[in-house]
């Protein structure tokens, strides 16, 4: 009998130790589990890189920002400070130059200007206006400055006024190179040093004998040879474009229009 309950008693005591060390196991592998799964978290987090986000042209060129722009009109038309003349002078690029000194030095263009009017607007599709200054020489309406905010600077452009006439808000004109013979349509491209203009639609006469008797006109439309009603329907169309808006020039008028157009 004794023998019996030492047996019993000896098999209890195995199940019990059986059980604790299963669950020691158990509380063993859910550890190791939770540490593994911790581990796996942490590797595979993306860690926070400090990079520079998508910046706009405005925000890396601050150049390139209208109001910096209008500023810097502001103050080239109130004297203030020089402005780039892209003119040259017997050859040699005249550089730097004040609006006053620009207008009233003879040795540049022969005589005496005057500026008459002048208009705000994008005349080349960048977001960022120019300035149009209408010049004019004893009271007759030449020339045409054109002051174009590039690298933080101001240049200026001249042009001749049949060179650059019948502005639209759009930034298109007429232009005009031997009266009838050779007209048509543009748009400015600016460049550090110079400005070109795009044609979008002009007429030449040309030659119809090796001789240069009889002339016939061709039309064009962005370069490319068309119909005459096709090149009429074009001016019909830029015709009817809303003329630029000209202003008297006065500080009161470029101190206005300048803040207004920010």
């Amino acid at each position: 009998m004794k023998s019996q309950i030492k047996c019993v008693l000896l098999m209890f005591l195995l199940s019990i130790s059986i059980t604790a060390c299963s669950t020691n196991k158990s509380s063993l592998n859910l550890n190791n589990d939770s540490s593994s799964s911790s581990n796996k978290i942490s590797d595979t987090s993306v860690p926070t890189i400090t990079s520079s986000a998508h910046i706009t042209p405005s925000e890396s060129k601050p150049e390139n920002n209208k109001s910096l722009a209008m500023e810097a009109y502001k103050i080239v038309l109130q004297n203030k400070i020089e402005f780039y003349s892209i003119e040259t002078k017997k050859g040699e690029r005249i550089g730097k130059v004040y609006l006053n000194d620009f207008l009233t030095n003879n040795e540049i263009y022969g005589t005496t200007s005057k500026i008459n009017h002048f208009a705000v607007l994008d005349m080349d599709g960048d977001n960022i206006p120019e300035v149009v200054l209408g010049l004019t020489v004893d009271e007759n309406p030449n020339f045409v400055e054109v002051l174009h905010y590039m690298n933080g600077e101001v240049y200026g452009y001249f042009f001749g006024n049949d060179q650059l006439s019948d502005l639209k808000t759009d930034g298109t004109f007429r232009w005009l190179n031997g009266g009838l013979t050779y007209n048509g349509y543009g748009k400015l491209r600016f460049q550090t040093n110079s400005c070109e203009t795009d044609n979008l639609a002009y007429h030449e006469s040309i030659a119809t004998d090796e001789s240069n008797t009889t002339f016939a006109i061709a039309y064009y439309i962005n370069n490319r040879l068309v119909t005459k009603d096709s090149y009429k329907a074009f001016v019909k169309e830029e015709d009817a474009k809303r003329d630029v808006t000209w202003y008297e020039f006065s500080q009161e008028n470029i101190s206005t229009v300048t803040s207004k157009t920010r």
